[in-house]
């Protein structure tokens, strides 16, 4: 075999042949490029069974439109380059088709996932109802003091001093009005879970968070965004994650990086610098970047 190879060199008939076999030396004709731009117009004008072919290649070559090796196209090389730009496309309208039916299911899944979350029953509604009743009227600080026995990891590791009291003067609240004339009731839109697609849709979500609005928390964000004060914000390996913070907003109820990390720091930002601890730290790092892009 090496004294053939011998024989023939590098530059014989076989290696010159070899040169247009290189991964992308192939480039389709101009006549295949005009057919598949004007597409829909050949399709509705090439209706029946008798083509003019060879009246096609004429007006082919007077436009210019040769064939891959630069010459004037013959009647067979027309009609079999329609037949190929035919197969082309109906395969390109295929999988753009099994694309859209692929995401069509996708998003009724997602859909599904997350009814099958949510309350079927006026009973589960209601005993929801009765446990945000519940936590709202437990002080502030014995509920986190509660979170701090639970988890290393707390939002809020200490009570801020300026808290009002239950126990205020009754002549203090009865000095401010309870009702103020002309006052516009603000207009909020609340966010909504974000789709989950592919192996996110299999993953439940994190038990509702309860517990009063946390300082810092955006409006429009609602409470069922936050994961509970309880979760560890570790992975099953022991690292820290920030996608899952006790307390803090969780990455997949948003669509976008940027609006989950804007989330995060207006509530980081509402922690003093000097209270927060190492993970809500590098976190307040981290979310900044983010922003930042």
């Amino acid at each position: 075999m090496s004294a053939a190879m011998a024989m023939g060199g590098t530059d014989g008939a076989m290696f010159t042949a070899l040169l247009g076999c290189q991964r992308g030396t192939w480039a389709h004709s101009p006549l295949y490029q005009w057919m598949t731009n004007n597409y829909e117009a050949m399709s509705k004008a090439i209706t029946g069974k008798k083509v003019r072919w060879q009246k096609m290649s004429e007006a082919a070559e007077s436009a210019g439109l040769m064939n891959v090796n630069g010459e004037p196209p013959k009647p067979a090389t027309v009609r079999s380059t329609w037949y190929r730009v035919r197969k082309a496309v109906s395969a390109m309208h295929s999988a753009q088709e099994d694309a859209r039916n692929k995401a069509s299911a996708a998003r009724a899944v997602a859909r599904a996932a997350s009814q099958a979350h949510k309350p079927d029953d006026a009973d589960g509604r209601e005993t929801l109802n009765r446990r945000m009743a519940e936590a709202d009227a437990d002080l502030r600080e014995k509920q986190l003091q509660d979170a701090r026995d639970r988890s290393r990891s707390v939002l809020y590791p200490e009570t801020t001093s300026d808290v009002r009291s239950d126990a205020a003067p009754s002549e203090e609240r009865e000095a401010a009005p309870a009702v103020k004339i002309g006052q516009v009731a603000e207009f909020i839109v609340m966010r909504k879970q974000a789709p989950r697609y592919g192996r996110d849709r299999d993953i439940p979500l994190p038990p509702p968070y309860v517990g009063p609005r946390p300082a810092g928390m955006p409006k429009d964000l609602p409470l069922e965004a936050l994961m509970p004060l309880d979760a560890s914000g570790r992975t099953p390996e022991g690292k820290l994650d920030f996608e899952q913070m006790p307390g803090l907003p969780r990455r997949s109820f948003f669509e976008r990086d940027r609006e989950w990390a804007l989330a995060c720091l207006s509530m980081l930002e509402a922690i003093p610098p000097r209270e927060r601890s190492g993970p809500l730290k590098a976190m307040f790092c981290l979310m900044d970047m983010k922003v930042r892009r």
